[in-house]
């Protein structure tokens, strides 16, 4: 598959950040932080949406509110020939956040919000025969979801 390599101006990256600081800035907010006015800035989010710089607008509800204590990161290793039931399972498994398919001795990565420590035996157990793994409670997170760093193509 090739990628199709969009030029962004240094307006394109602010207004990006703008959005990602706030999905719900108005493009005057944004146009007088930017120096557009707001109908530009209207014009380049539709065009930034239109070449798949801008896939989607969200929200983030922290897991704290909604009666999760605990994260955790669980590194999955399906026994042989259980690969895609194992992946089902993590798919159904509501409590798990995100989870990607790498490389090495793991075949998944899986985030997993957690009421209590005790709802980790819960969760796992479905793979208790299908699949090892390792778990590391999250303690903090440092570095917090953020932005790829701009590839330099000015």
């Amino acid at each position: 598959m090739t990628m199709k390599k969009i030029s962004l101006d240094s307006k394109d990256r602010s207004i990006i950040d703008e959005l990602l600081a706030d999905s719900r800035k108005s493009s005057q907010a944004i146009g007088s932080t930017v120096g557009l006015s707001p109908p530009t800035v209207r014009e380049r989010v539709r065009r930034l949406e239109d070449e798949g710089v801008i896939e989607c607008f969200t929200i983030e509800v922290p897991s704290k509110m909604l009666g999760y204590s605990l994260e955790a990161i669980v590194r999955v290793e399906p026994l042989p020939g259980k690969l895609h039931i194992v992946e089902k399972i993590l798919q159904d498994t509501s409590e798990i956040t995100q989870c990607d398919t790498v490389t090495g001795d793991d075949c998944f990565i899986a985030r997993m919000v957690l009421r209590d420590i005790q709802d980790l035996n819960r969760l796992l157990d479905p793979l208790h025969d299908k699949a090892r793994t390792n778990t590391s409670i999250i303690k903090g997170t440092p570095v917090p979801r953020r932005r790829a760093p701009f590839a330099d193509n000015e």
